[in-house]
């Protein structure tokens, strides 16, 4: 199988959780109970501003256990949504702060139930915009080495603890109105959850880029000087449709939704150019050449980062 050429060419991603990715953490069907670890923990300070964490020494911990600090009224948090979140992650043991978000509201969308959301990804589902959280879990789920990085264990451990303050969070898929593909395209259907399966025909690709919108959103339209927040998938277009594969695919590769900035630069071009003057909640199909081969892209536009 060929790699999937990188979407982006240049970008900076600033603090993202997925350095706390735990590999093979999935979806989740269940909330995370609260606890006794979870229930100890106390933070003051305004939403979205760095809080004062309060910790007891020592704590322990029995697999991951959420309680709401700050009660939220937003949408409520499901399998596969993207979240703007800030964070201060303590060390259980000593009460010291070991890493924060930087509460500069720039931190890449999590994916609740990704593998690279990792446990604190799996704790935010059930959780609502507008909530602050207090996620308990153990030290090991941190590095992967947890045995168990879901809601129960038999054994205690030393906690590690994410005071999570839950900002924003996006559509997990297009919610557009279904629109005709263009004569000649890649037929696109969808799993339940939105994944798109992607059949190339028998004849040749397009000899130049193409852009085809799939549904229509009536969202906010994206400038060159916007950061899209996108699922995609990718497909070879080979010389026949068995020589065709799934190069890529953010729905089924654990990483989630992506930040996509539109400037000049900063995404290959035929990306960019399906994209600028889209609207969030389109799906568009994207035929795309890259480094002499042919890509059918399908791209769920799902927000815009703030600036």
């Amino acid at each position: 199988m060929r790699a999937i050429p990188a979407l982006v060419v240049t970008i900076g991603l600033l603090a993202s959780l997925t350095a706390c990715a735990t590999p093979g953490a999935g979806s989740a069907s269940t909330c995370a109970p609260s606890g006794a670890a979870s229930q100890a923990v106390s933070a003051k300070g305004a939403f979205g501003s760095e809080p004062k964490v309060t910790v007891p020494a020592g704590l322990t911990v029995r697999g991951t256990q959420v309680s709401v600090l700050r009660q939220g009224d937003g949408r409520t948090i499901g399998d596969g949504t993207p979240v703007l979140l800030e964070y201060t992650l303590v060390d259980g043991a000593t009460g010291a702060v070991a890493q924060t978000s930087g509460y500069t509201g720039s931190a890449a969308p999590l994916t609740a139930g990704s593998t690279n959301g990792g446990a604190l990804g799996k704790a935010l589902e059930c959780a609502q915009v507008g909530d602050r959280l207090a996620v308990a879990l153990p030290k090991s789920a941190l590095s992967g080495t947890a045995a168990d990085s879901g809601s129960t264990s038999s054994k205690s451990e030393d906690a590690a603890v994410f005071v999570v303050d839950v900002k924003r969070a996006f559509d997990a898929r297009a919610t557009g109105t279904p629109q005709l593909a263009g004569d000649g395209m890649p037929a696109v259907v969808l799993a339940p959850d939105g994944a798109p399966g992607i059949t190339i025909p028998s004849w040749s690709a397009p000899k130049k880029d193409e852009q085809h919108l799939l549904r229509k959103g009536d969202g906010t339209t994206l400038t060159a000087k916007d950061t899209a927040v996108v699922k995609y998938t990718a497909v070879t277009w080979g010389s026949s449709t068995d020589d065709s594969t799934v190069a890529g695919s953010s729905w089924t590769d654990g990483s989630g939704a992506q930040p996509l900035p539109l400037a000049k630069g900063q995404v290959v071009d035929g990306i960019r150019n399906a994209l600028l003057g889209r609207h969030v909640g389109d799906q568009v199909l994207a035929i795309v050449h890259q480094q002499g081969a042919a890509y059918a892209y399908v791209i769920d536009v799902l927000g815009v980062m703030p600036r």
